[in-house]
């Protein structure tokens, strides 16, 4: 797990859309729990052969809310929790919520155009349902890579110590593996990169978009 090294003075509560974000997953998932059958809703997660079929397509938003298991949702909430209250903060309400839904989007997207790019394993893919919030929250992390590549991460070490990285350097770092991942683990991983891959590029184009018009005056907003 990651932390931020220092407080930024950002109050967490103060982003609204980044607390209905967080709430609304937990409750999913607890929907999800509560599935008698104990299929966590799987028919809610996105299917590529599916979409391509112009089957379930409103799949591609429900499955942004779904998580598979406990770690699932625990390492994605985590992260996000780091990192959001900066983005809205910086972004404002309205294009923060462009930005999550956006590459949440894309990130299923590139998912399900992997499986007809990619020869041999992509089409196995086509039919495994895909869901969490991943996509949205590597766009996430991409926002916050190019608006505070600076801030501090602690990282623990093997050693039980904490090793402090610059937020750029380690989310650059994230997306490269990530990257390497999805192109050259030809193994089924149960993990879809191509997703994360998807939400990050989404997530940095409207970062960019965004630094462009408005400088750095968003350094300047009262925390």
């Amino acid at each position: 797990m990651v932390f931020e090294a220092s407080d930024d003075k950002i109050s967490f509560m103060k982003q609204y859309f980044s607390v209905i974000f967080l709430v609304a997953n937990i409750l999913v998932f607890v929907w999800q729990m509560m599935d008698p059958t104990g299929q966590i809703h799987i028919e809610y997660a996105f299917v590529p052969a599916e979409f391509f079929a112009g089957e379930k397509l409103w799949t591609i938003f429900t499955s942004m809310f779904m998580h598979g298991d406990i770690m699932h949702i625990i390492m994605n909430m985590w992260f996000f929790i780091v990192i959001t209250d900066n983005c809205e903060h910086a972004m404002g309400h309205i294009f923060y919520v462009i930005t999550y839904i956006v590459s949440g989007l894309a990130g299923s997207l590139l998912h399900a155009y992997s499986t007809i790019m990619i020869p041999i394993w992509g089409p196995m893919l086509s039919n495994i349902p895909s869901l969490g919030a991943s996509g949205a929250i590597f766009g996430l992390m991409a926002v916050y890579m190019i608006l505070y590549p600076r801030n501090k991460f602690l990282l623990p070490t093997q050693l039980g110590s904490m090793r402090t990285v610059s937020a750029g350097y380690f989310i650059l770092t994230y997306f490269i593996a990530e990257l390497t991942y999805a192109f050259f683990a030809f193994e089924l991983s149960g993990t879809a990169h191509f997703a994360h891959v998807g939400g990050f590029v989404a997530g940095a184009v409207l970062a960019g978009m965004f630094k462009a018009v408005r400088g750095s005056s968003y350094k300047k907003k009262e925390k």
